[in-house]
């Protein structure tokens, strides 16, 4: 909802929105939801550690490019912004004068040991930024989806006011208290929480690392990887499909992410520990079959 008000408030006919890809399914419908005629143009992450291309991302923005979309930690890949990166997409944003939706919904779930950049938070960023956010995800909300977004000056917040009125009259009150009591949890919830997501990203490190096609940029926040699977022959749909018919094992088909991330799984590294590695070494066991020319 969050990132539905802002893309209605800030698009008009015939302006440009630049993302990256993969990306979050809804992102692409969304923008046409808020403005039919907006046109879109998507950006490859760099398919050996899935981070920002800076030239290509550069040429995409022009000067008719209204707004940028950012999501770190990101979904599906697991990669994050880094301080070069954000420096020199601020440079981007300030020449084409255009802003920039930051969707950190993931922020907490940070295992990598560096810090979470929130771009809003840079100098000369805020009054371009709006940042979307939430408890949903951190706090295991997942199905009670409550979230907010910040806003660069008060013209916008009004436009979003005025929307948010008629889309949605009100958050079931259980729960708003379900996300206020988040800031009364121990210390160590997140850290416990990040413990866990780290174990189970380095566990499929290490069979990736043993497996036959099957390779993997390590996940650094937020819940998922994004496995490459391409040299086994198969799309993603299929070797998905096998993976859960076969071995018991689910996993998202690239595909939902972009028709160019076909050659990739998205998995979820929020389970037990013990029910993760089982998972990964069922993964691996049927990249090894695909290998060997078995199914």
């Amino acid at each position: 909802m969050a990132l539905s008000l802002a893309l209605a408030a800030l698009l008009k006919p015939g302006d440009e929105v630049v993302y990256t890809t993969p990306c979050y399914p809804s992102y692409l419908p969304q923008i046409k939801i808020a403005e039919p005629d907006a046109q879109v143009r998507g950006v490859d992450l760099r398919r050996r550690d899935f981070s920002l291309d800076l030239d290509a991302l550069a040429a995409a923005v022009t000067d008719k490019t209204r707004a940028v979309i950012l999501n770190s930690p990101h979904n599906p890949t697991g990669a994050m912004i880094g301080e070069g990166e954000a420096a020199a997409l601020g440079e981007i944003l300030r020449e084409k004068d255009c802003y920039l939706i930051s969707d950190e919904i993931y922020e907490k779930l940070n295992f990598s040991g560096a810090a979470h950049i929130s771009m809003g938070a840079r100098p000369g960023l805020a009054e371009r930024t709006i940042t979307i956010n939430g408890f949903s995800k951190a706090y295991s909300m997942t199905g009670w989806r409550i979230g907010y977004l910040t806003l660069p000056s008060p013209e916008l917040t009004q436009t979003v006011s005025r929307l948010q009125q008629h889309m949605n009259t009100n958050t079931a009150t259980f729960i708003q208290k379900a996300a206020l009591a988040t800031f009364d949890l121990p210390d160590h919830y997140i850290k416990d929480y990040n413990a866990n997501l780290a174990a189970n990203a380095a566990a499929l490190n290490a069979v990736a690392d043993n497996a036959a096609n099957l390779s993997l940029a390590p996940s650094k926040g937020g819940l998922f990887a994004f496995p490459d699977i391409s040299a086994g022959g198969l799309a993603s749909d299929a070797f998905a499909s096998g993976l859960l018919e076969k071995y018991a094992v689910a996993a998202t088909p690239g595909i939902v992410f972009g028709p160019a991330w076909d050659s990739h799984v998205r998995v979820s590294l929020a389970i037990a520990e013990d029910e993760f590695a089982e998972g990964a070494a069922r993964l691996a066991q049927y990249a090894n079959k695909l290998a060997t020319g078995e199914s």
